[in-house]
């Protein structure tokens, strides 16, 4: 039982900021995010008080995430018009991990995450899931590939397909009007 307690102290603390990061990415509340992801540590820590198996700990803790993200898209009520306007979106900088180094090119580098992770809401669930958790929270094909069930063939394809998507809507069109002399 200690060594499960050590391991999980361990876990929260590797896990917990990435894990919300990705969490607040996919749903506009900031608050809502933090609960899940404390609740998807205490189902996790649940499952293995039963003696339950975790075979690999940071992909069961992505897919208990992902279920109750799922949970909480299926129970969501609509809202009015008022509260989705005055409702506090999170702020994509909070989002990317923190720069220490205070130099042009790191901020610029922040400038076009930023703008990249803007883009990322615009694609369908299917592309923005994947690509969060491959280059956001740096996790493997098979880390992912557990994580939503699929293959990693499948996970491959989604991932080039949502940087296809991704890079079509970061490139401006260049679609000048023919000028007549």
């Amino acid at each position: 039982m200690e060594d499960l307690e050590r391991i999980f102290t361990d876990a929260f603390e590797r896990y917990s900021d990435e894990l919300f990061r990705h969490c607040a990415m996919r749903l506009s509340n900031r608050d809502r995010a933090l609960e899940l992801t404390q609740e998807c540590f205490m189902r996790t820590w649940q499952y293995a008080q039963k003696g339950q198996e975790i075979r690999e700990l940071r992909p069961f803790l992505y897919r208990t995430l992902r279920n109750l993200v799922i949970d909480e898209y299926r129970r969501h009520k609509p809202q009015s018009l008022e509260a989705m306007v005055t409702e506090e979106k999170p702020d994509v900088e909070a989002l990317l991990p923190a720069d220490e180094s205070n130099t042009l090119t790191a901020a610029m580098e922040r400038h076009e995450g930023a703008r990249a992770l803007e883009m990322l809401k615009q694609l369908p669930d299917l592309y923005r899931e994947v690509l969060a958790l491959r280059y956001v929270e740096g996790l493997s094909l098979t880390e992912i590939a557990d994580i939503i069930d699929e293959t990693e063939n499948a996970v491959s394809v989604r991932i080039h397909r949502g940087l296809k998507k991704l890079k079509e809507l970061l490139e401006p069109t260049h679609t000048s009007p023919d000028i007549q002399k």
